[in-house]
């Protein structure tokens, strides 16, 4: 390689170096995520502890909510997604721990597990989270919360039984914040309804 060109490849590396030294760096803050925590929840309690075993599976989550985006709507069959503010996991995900902590909190059964727990349980609770979106009219807005909750026997296999709740929660503002309260209080809502269905099979 000759002078001419090996000074050539030096002012070369020298402008690449120089350019990256000057690329845009992105200083923007990470997305604000929120928590679906329920933790005021109290579930009914029963009058005696039961003997069963109850599972309770990872919820499942319909498409468009699967993910930890935290959804509104301003218009039907439209759903869009806060881009700076996030759930911290995703809502199917986040709900397994409070419906353990409800279930548990009622005092009608002698455990309750999540997988992967290698418990032989009499009893299993399937949670699928249909909807939960903050839905805008004007300048308020609401969150709805909707979930199917199937009871299953563990021994024959026979569903016991299974209904749709929903609940309607006004939000305090309008903005992810306030989506992600008004979420916590919908999901408490939905509870107070969920638990005492399920507990009917409990005998």
């Amino acid at each position: 390689m000759t002078k001419n060109n090996a000074l050539i490849w030096i002012v070369f590396l020298a402008g690449l170096a120089l350019a990256g030294c000057t690329l845009p760096q992105d200083n923007s803050p990470p997305p604000q995520a929120y928590l679906l925590d329920v933790g005021g929840f109290t579930p009914p309690p029963v009058r005696r502890v039961g003997s069963k075993i109850l599972l309770v599976t990872v919820p499942k989550a319909a498409p468009g909510f699967d993910s930890n985006r935290i959804a509104y709507t301003k218009q039907p069959l439209k759903l869009d997604y806060y881009s700076k503010n996030v759930w911290s996991d995703t809502p199917a995900k986040m709900l397994l721990p409070v419906l353990v902590r409800a279930f548990e909190g009622t005092g009608a059964f002698k455990a309750v597990v999540s997988p992967p727990a290698p418990v032989l349980a009499n009893l299993r609770v399937d949670v699928d989270v249909i909807r939960l979106q903050q839905e805008f009219n004007g300048p308020s807005s609401q969150v709805r919360f909707t979930a199917r909750i199937k009871v299953v026997d563990m021994k024959s296999g026979h569903v016991l039984g299974t209904q749709v709740f929903e609940a309607l929660e006004p939000a305090p503002s309008a903005d992810a914040y306030g989506a992600a309260q008004a979420a916590n209080a919908a999901v408490q809502k939905a509870l107070g309804e969920m638990i005492p269905f399920a507990l009917h099979y409990v005998s």
